[in-house]
């Protein structure tokens, strides 16, 4: 209980920065959750991390302006959509390697926005 509300004051004093990197963060955690799972033959556990990631990729996908952010935001939407569909297939047909596919394309994004806001003075966790 005491780490739900140590997680819910970061969370609720958290920049915007701050929160997509948790969210990248989490993205990366419940996939290798589900890959851990999936080695363990454990397909309920699996499942439930790959939903979460799956929402979480969704949350990200859906604040992208598209008309503010042009190119950059249609790539970012391609690369939110392939993950989703990847992190689909690992938890339809328990497939690692989609799994593995999927974190392959978040972490680079996650290290280049930590960059980001680095560079930006804008503090992550």
């Amino acid at each position: 209980m005491h780490v739900n509300r140590y997680l819910e004051q970061q969370v609720a004093t958290a920049s915007p920065a701050m929160l997509t990197a948790m969210l990248f963060d989490a993205i990366v955690a419940k996939s290798l959750c589900a890959v851990d799972a999936l080695v363990q033959d454990d397909q309920v556990t699996a499942r439930k991390s790959l939903i979460k990631a799956q929402e979480i990729v969704l949350e990200l996908r859906s604040t992208l302006n598209h008309e503010a952010g042009g190119e950059i935001a249609r790539n970012l939407d391609r690369l939110y959509d392939f993950t989703y569909r990847k992190l689909l297939e690992g938890s339809v047909h328990g497939d690692q390697a989609a799994v593995l596919a999927a974190v392959e394309v978040i972490v680079p994004l996650r290290d280049s926005w930590r960059t980001a806001c680095v560079e930006s003075a804008v503090p992550v966790p």
